[in-house]
């Protein structure tokens, strides 16, 4: 019998993560394969209330809690840690609570991981369901992303693989600064999978313009060589083309402040011992 691990972070949001398991339970109705659950429980306020007597197709839900909140990008690094510790061997997904990952997608997913076992599967974004200032801005910083590093990750946590990858994956600190980042420059096979981004299950998306910064601050500052590199050029390239010494003096000084940024957020500590985060780990038995 094959085994499947499905990673959830999660803040808060049980309302939503009991609709996700209640949808994964079905999507996974016609396989007879063993489905684990991994909850990362990232320091949450409210008390966990988890409703699993319908649970039929899942074997196990397992609950890591958290010490301190520490954001879904930690809380994913953390629990993939937990999975290389104990040497699961299987297949890996990895899915928000929220319901803006379509649950459905998982085994079409699964199977592309299982056919590509040396290959990361990420779903791509097809189309997303934000206002179009979001949208908008999210453009934006993929195409600065992309301008600074060469790489356009349009892909977000979720993703599955086999465990196979999990010694590349973590074998540094970038997961532990952004997901999708890490995956983008740890992971040279890499196969993505077109998949509508749905609305959330319940309330408001949590995302904020100043999240946004900092998440694309915490992307971009895996690649600090390409970084460096570029920025050198694009200051030689405004100085060239651009005869406008406020234009030269301002682009300069932004992409020094950036680069010093990147350059200081070093997380290297916190991620190799990220696992002494775990308060607890409550284990259920379906």
């Amino acid at each position: 019998m094959k085994k499947f691990y499905i990673l959830i972070p999660t803040y808060n949001d049980w309302k939503s993560l009991n609709k996700l398991l209640s949808k994964i339970n079905k999507s996974i109705a016609d396989t007879k394969n063993e489905f684990k659950i991994i909850i990362v429980n990232d320091a949450s306020t409210i008390k966990p209330e988890l409703k699993v007597k319908k649970l039929k197709r899942i074997r196990t839900i397992e609950i890591i809690n958290l010490k301190e909140n520490h954001g879904s990008q930690k809380a994913i690094c953390i629990g993939l840690k937990y999975l290389k510790a104990k040497s699961i061997k299987g297949v890996i997904t990895i899915i928000d609570s929220d319901g803006e990952d379509d649950p459905s997608k998982i085994n079409k997913l699964i199977k592309m991981a299982e056919i590509n076992p040396r290959f990361v599967i990420t779903a791509n974004r097809q189309s997303r369901t934000e206002n179009i200032f979001f949208r908008f801005i999210n453009i934006c910083r993929l195409l600065i992303t992309y301008v600074l590093t060469g790489k356009y990750i349009n892909f977000g946590n979720f993703s599955s693989f086999s465990s196979l990858n999990l010694n590349q994956i973590l074998s540094n600190s970038n997961s532990w600064k952004a997901y999708s980042a890490g995956i983008a420059k740890n992971c040279k096979n890499i196969k993505r999978c077109f998949i509508k981004k749905n609305k959330r299950y319940f309330g408001s998306s949590k995302v904020g313009f100043l999240f946004l910064i900092i998440h694309s601050i915490n992307i971009i500052s895996v690649f600090k060589k390409e970084i460096f590199l570029r920025s050198i050029f694009l200051i030689l390239a405004i100085f060239i083309l651009i005869n406008n010494i406020n234009i030269f003096l301002i682009a300069t000084f932004t992409l020094i402040l950036i680069n010093y940024f990147i350059f200081t957020n070093n997380n290297l500590f916190l991620f190799k011992n990220c696992l002494k985060q775990i308060k607890n780990i409550k284990k259920i038995k379906l």
